[in-house]
């Protein structure tokens, strides 16, 4: 069990509309953050799960907290 209680594929819908209103590519974020394409896209389709401290670190280049909420511009472009 993991130390929130997610459901993988809502929180893949969530991020996946994240990154369409930041317009940032799946592409985009497995370059700038180092993450294998192939996870980052079953993550986004809900069948892969990822550690919390990577999803922080996901949220955090997005601008976003961990529950995927808004808190700060992006770190996109930079």
């Amino acid at each position: 069990m993991q130390p929130y209680d997610m459901n993988i594929p809502i929180m893949g819908n969530r991020l996946k509309d994240i990154m369409r209103r930041e317009k940032v590519s799946a592409y985009r974020l497995s370059k700038d953050l180092e993450l294998d394409k192939g996870h980052l896209s079953r993550f986004l389709n809900g069948k892969a799960e990822y550690s919390v401290k990577k999803l922080t670190v996901i949220a955090d280049y997005l601008g976003y907290d961990i529950e995927l909420v808004k808190r700060k511009p992006s770190k996109k472009g930079r």
